[in-house]
């Protein structure tokens, strides 16, 4: 649709709240917006209101949308965050999946309290200090409570021991009350543990005075060695001191956010600022390209996202950039979602305003900061996407899988199909492909199998293998192309084959027998480069892999008492044939399911010489 189009469909919307849809050209999804009054949000995108650069770049690309209608804003607020995990439009704001901050975890019910670092805290009814973010190393942390308090390490489940047990090294060497060895212990143990929670909510009193005396003692021995670590304890404690924030009048856990929006660089970040009982703990920042909305859109649907799934929600959430009204949603979707009352504040003075400044500072400067980066970044990703459609003549390229062949004289023949998004890996999409058919060395024949597997699930709906890709990238010369560049057209599939050859680093198409020959420095190529050159890094993996399955069978397979399950068990453990014929008897042993006697076959089996 055209512009005029657009502003006619617009008519027909209600003005009710819901969720509106954009969609380019080739049908992707591209923004995802809520509204109070969809008619009147969708409106404002295709009147001729001032716009700003970021904003005329998404209308610009809008063929069409679709609007869902919600009961309410609240649900609106909800659909929005779910329709942008769905889609991942590239106009909103977006945060990875992969980074989880670690907690400290104390469960008060367990019988001899342990102090753990979880990253996925679940909602047991555990005591949770946290997420330790940048600033606060959480490691150096735990190592301070191992040298102040004598509490437990390990893993072991007391809940069906029998007392009293054997105390383990660490008992004998005091840095463990060991109450397992006396149950008598188990209430002092308690209260040294609550110590740990009275030092995670700020009071170092009790471990500075630990470490202090600890230190002077080993000095006394001249034991400079363990003297330095409880000096260098007290200085990281120092540090710790040095984040109070004396002037904070609660010991309540807060977040402070702020965001900054570079009008010449076309970033923003967001700085999340994390404040545990009135100790800044660590802060992060979240920078993003070409997101679209206000300020206040940007922000309440980052708060969405950034708490998803997380049990141990602040008190409060400050932010000077929202309004009353977002504020207010924001706090009823806490409530409503994760039964907790979340009190959200727009500061005005005093400390929390001068939180709030600090973060927006912490923002400003590390986007500023950033540009550089993502400049060349963008060159690499989007701009050599860019690049690549154009030469090909397409209208966009966003999907790129790569696929290679590895075997070794015809042997254990497997293929790789890598996938890179946006011009970066996404190794979750990731595929290995065993040949089923293929006898001997033949890449030819490998490739067609793999590629017909691959894309006869694409042509019956299975999303397994996820969406069709824009370009296949083979790896090789015209040959190689020609061998399979019909498959997709067989399957009714409009998909873009192309191949490079790394002698010369030539680009086939599949319409001309002439190769494409492009600078060593284009952008376009070195994206091909790296998406050939990870195809072939995750084949020779796995043919390393499957390699090494079939040698550790074939040689286990001649031990008495070790079938395919034990085989299995083995190479779980051990990893490589090698590691397994290294191991001594008791090694062997331990390993859950193989026990004494086929130990000592395995053993005897690798030292019969």
């Amino acid at each position: 649709m055209n512009i005029l189009e657009l502003r006619e469909k617009v008519k027909l919307l209600p003005a009710k709240p819901g969720c509106y849809i954009m969609k380019n050209e080739s049908g992707t999804v591209i923004y995802v917006g809520k509204a109070k009054k969809l008619r009147n949000r969708v409106k404002s995108y295709f009147d001729n209101s001032s716009k700003t650069q970021k904003t005329y770049a998404l209308v610009k690309n809008i063929v069409d949308f679709e609007y869902i209608i919600t009961p309410s804003e609240l649900d609106a607020f909800s659909l929005e965050n779910n329709l942008i995990k769905k889609y991942k439009p590239k106009y909103n704001i977006l945060l990875k999946d992969d980074k989880s901050f670690p907690y400290i975890k104390i469960d008060m019910a367990e019988k001899f309290p342990r102090i753990q670092i979880v990253r996925r805290p679940k909602k047991d009814g555990s005591m949770l200090f946290g997420p330790y973010v940048t600033g606060v190393p959480i490691s150096e942390l735990m190592n301070i409570i191992k040298s102040a308090f004598p509490v437990r390490w390990c893993n072991k489940d007391f809940s069906k021991a029998k007392f009293p047990c054997k105390a383990c090294l660490h008992g004998e060497l005091g840095q463990c009350m060991a109450p397992c060895a006396d149950e008598s212990r188990e209430k002092e143990y308690k209260k040294v543990v609550l110590k740990v929670v009275d030092f995670l909510n700020g009071d170092t009193k009790q471990v500075r005075a630990n470490l202090t005396a600890k230190m002077n003692a080993y000095a006394k021995t001249e034991n400079f060695e363990e003297a330095l670590k409880c000096r260098n304890h007290l200085e990281m404690i120092d540090r710790l001191e040095g984040k109070i924030i004396t002037s904070l009048t609660t010991s309540k856990n807060i977040d402070v956010f702020a965001y900054y929006d570079s009008q010449t660089s076309g970033l923003s970040a967001i700085n999340a600022m994390t404040i545990r009982a009135g100790q800044t703990i660590g802060e992060t920042n979240y920078i993003q390209e070409d997101v679209v909305g206000s300020t206040e859109e940007i922000l309440t649907s980052f708060l969405v996202e950034y708490y998803r799934g997380i049990e141990n929600l602040p008190n409060e959430i400050v932010c000077k950039q929202l309004t009353e009204e977002s504020a207010e949603l924001i706090s009823l979707y806490f409530l409503n979602t994760y039964q907790k009352v979340v009190k959200v504040t727009i500061p005005q003075k005093a400390i929390k305003n001068e939180l709030f400044e600090q973060a927006y500072a912490n923002a400003k400067e590390y986007c500023e900061r950033s540009s550089d980066s993502f400049a060349r970044k963008q060159k690499l990703t989007s701009g050599a996407l860019e690049s690549l459609a154009k030469l090909l003549g397409l209208n966009s390229v966003y999907r790129i899988e790569g696929y290679d062949i590895s075997d070794i004289s015809g042997t254990n023949n497997v293929a790789s199909m890598v996938v890179f998004e946006g011009g970066e890996p996404n190794k979750k999409l990731y595929r290995k492909f065993k040949i089923k058919t293929v006898e001997g060395a033949n890449d030819f024949a490998c490739m067609k199998e793999a590629l017909s597997r691959r894309l006869s699930r694409l042509a019956s709906g299975d999303t397994e293998f996820g969406e069709k890709p824009d370009v296949i990238l083979i790896d090789g010369g015209l040959g190689q192309l020609n061998s399979v560049k019909d498959l997709a057209s067989q399957m009714g599939l409009n998909i873009t084959f192309i191949s490079l050859a790394k002698q010369d680093e030539e680009i086939y198409t599949t319409t001309s027998n002439a190769p494409i020959r492009l600078p060593r420095t284009d952008y376009a190529l070195r994206l091909l480069q790296r998406v050939r050159d990870e195809s072939h890094r995750f084949a020779v993996l796995y043919h390393r892999n499957v390699r090494g399955n079939t040698e550790l069978a074939s040689q286990l397979a001649e031990i008495e008492g070790v079938g395919k399950h034990r085989q299995q068990i083995l190479y779980k453990h051990f990893k490589t044939i090698d590691a397994i014929a290294d191991a001594s008897v008791e090694e062997l042993a331990k390993v859950e399911g193989i026990g004494a006697k086929n130990a000592i076959n395995i053993y005897n089996y690798f030292h019969k010489n």
